[in-house]
């Protein structure tokens, strides 16, 4: 009778699946051995295998994203009728979520046809119990999984609260093993200089974070090894840059100035720890570069070496027929090159190169400001200055008092804990709190003692000439100079007809600066009749002014060879 059995399912052809995650390769549950016990079961079954799929990857997705499971359903969809069972040695190696268990079940056995099933504790889909078995064998795996989940979520959170990063060290730093258990992070000689460059020149507000990645991306090198991509390839990272979105999320990170983000979790918000490890940068530093990164609502634009001087508007302008850029293009013709603007995509406008430059600076030339709107402007700046000076007074007395405040709620904390009605995980979660309010008060004080527009004249004295001349920049000076003018003025795209320019937005400051004696008038009653929280920034661009290569600034008639 056995005899008999084993010639009917001789012919079953299975496909074999094998699989462990990284942290388990140290137990029982090794890929050789699963293969193994798997070959013994077939051969005892008189199974026919006709393919090995061995994975190193979780199993915790509700989808698809294991690739050699993918590469078994591609098969199997490609090879119809010739695949009858997908073997594995546990549920758990199948799948640790209900939901992938259920879904996958459905595309294997009942749009291809080939059952799937575990050596050890198999089941029997014929029943009709099928549904609850395989949701407690996967579900058990799913419940360990969440358990594991939270206590590491809770050991990762326990740890940056003591002010130590328990993670992979960002670039800049190096992980240093003291225990088993511990790491710490160390300064790496070779990166930390060139991080700590990059916030500096953050910093100083005159270059775009996307500038800054083409400079000194290519001197941030990823460490060696292999890393697995959103497929599950692994690719060899060594001696890779490191990558646009990394160098942004870098400028971002509060670990650089000493300080650990704890995430929000369930019901505890966000809190920032002083950490153990040594900061690259200084506080004020990277409050500054992240001002600049806040604060610029277009930075300023990347001049390539392509850029032509006498194309240096192209990509500014817009066309009002059909929306669509404008571009520039060198044409021969009559025994020369000529430059020309043009719609590539109405074909409507058409300009020669020479008119429309000029026809810009005119453009720019009605903006100017007279005389009188240039004093009521000065007043109105001079009189939110003082009126900034006084409200960042009575805000830093207000903070002072919060600060007394909170020393006196720590001495009756210290107090309590002396007298023994607080025990010590009372006290000191009280002590912690208090601790973190009066830093963030204290942090806050500094930034209000040291504002950044205290002296206002020289800047302003710095816009004006900057704007007397400015149609002497436009046909004059530099691209690069061109490029940041334009730029500053006018955050959106500019229509050009062929003839004439449009624009319906321009920079708060500049169209301050360049309305007319009446507006600006009424414009200074109603600003005086409210109370703004801060200072308008004095001018075109940022307080430093800007360079050129090859060029020095001087007041009125700017630029000079050098």
């Amino acid at each position: 009778m056995i005899k008999k059995n084993i010639n009917v399912i001789k012919n079953i052809n299975v496909i074999l699946y094998c699989r462990v995650s990284s942290d388990e390769q140290k137990n029982n549950t090794s890929l050789d051995s699963q293969e193994m016990q798997l070959r013994n079961y077939c051969e005892r079954m008189g199974y026919n295998v006709i393919e090995v799929y061995r994975e190193d990857y979780s199993a915790k997705d509700p989808d698809l994203k294991r690739p050699e499971m993918k590469a078994i359903y591609q098969y199997c969809r490609g090879h119809r009728g010739e695949v009858d069972k997908i073997l594995f040695y546990r549920w758990d190696r199948y799948a640790r979520n209900v939901e992938f268990a259920l879904t996958y079940k459905r595309k294997f056995m009942d749009e291809l046809g080939v059952e799937i099933n575990a050596i050890e504790s198999p089941i029997d889909f014929h029943g009709t119990e099928w549904a609850t078995m395989l949701s407690i064998y996967c579900g058990v795996a799913h419940t360990e999984d969440l358990k594991i989940s939270r206590r590491t979520k809770d050991g990762i959170r326990a740890t940056l609260k003591a002010g130590r990063y328990p993670q992979k060290a960002p670039i800049g730093y190096l992980n240093h093993r003291i225990s088993e258990t511990e790491t710490h992070l160390n300064i790496d000689e070779k990166y930390a200089p060139v991080v700590a460059e990059v916030f500096r020149e953050l910093a100083k507000g005159l270059d775009s974070v996307e500038t800054l990645w083409r400079k000194y991306g290519p001197k941030l090198i990823r460490r060696k090894g292999i890393h697995k991509d959103r497929q599950g390839i692994a690719k060899d990272t060594t001696n890779h840059p490191i990558s646009k979105g990394a160098f942004f999320r870098m400028v971002r990170n509060r670990l650089y100035c000493g300080e650990i983000v704890v995430p929000a979790y369930m019901d505890e918000p966000e809190e920032i720890i002083i950490g153990e490890h040594e900061p690259i940068i200084d506080k004020a530093t990277f409050q500054a570069a992240q001002n600049a990164i806040d604060g610029r609502t277009q930075c300023k634009p990347h001049v390539r070496k392509t850029d032509k001087p006498e194309l240096f508007l192209r990509r500014y302008l817009v066309c009002p027929q059909c929306g669509h850029a404008i571009t520039g293009g060198i044409s021969k013709g009559h025994g020369g090159k000529y430059a020309y603007y043009n719609c590539c995509h109405c074909k409507q406008v058409k300009s020669r190169a020479e008119k429309a430059n000029d026809a810009f600076a005119d453009f720019i030339g009605e903006l100017q400001p007279t005389p009188a709107t240039q004093k009521a402007y000065e007043e109105i700046v001079m009189d939110f200055s003082e009126k900034g000076k006084e409200a960042r007074k009575i805000e830093c007395e207000n903070i002072q008092t919060q600060i007394s405040a909170i020393d006196g709620k720590i001495a009756t904390a210290d107090d309590k804990m002396l007298d023994g009605m607080l025990d010590k995980e009372q006290y000191q979660r009280i002590s912690d709190r208090f601790q973190r309010e009066k830093q963030q008060l204290v942090e806050r004080l500094d930034t209000l003692k040291r504002p950044r527009d205290t002296k206002i004249e020289p800047k302003l004295t710095y816009a004006y000439s900057l704007i007397d001349s400015m149609v002497y920049y436009i046909r004059e000076a530099p691209i690069e100079v061109r490029c940041h003018l334009i730029g500053s003025i006018f955050p959106e795209k500019i229509e050009f007809d062929g003839e004439k320019y449009r624009t319906s937005k321009m920079n708060e400051v500049a169209e301050l600066i360049f309305q007319s004696n009446n507006e600006l008038g009424k414009q200074k009653q109603d600003l005086e009749s409210t109370k703004p929280r801060s200072v308008p920034r004095v001018g075109l661009e940022p307080t430093q002014p800007f360079r050129a290569k090859g060029f020095s600034y001087k007041p009125k008639f700017a630029w000079t060879m050098s």
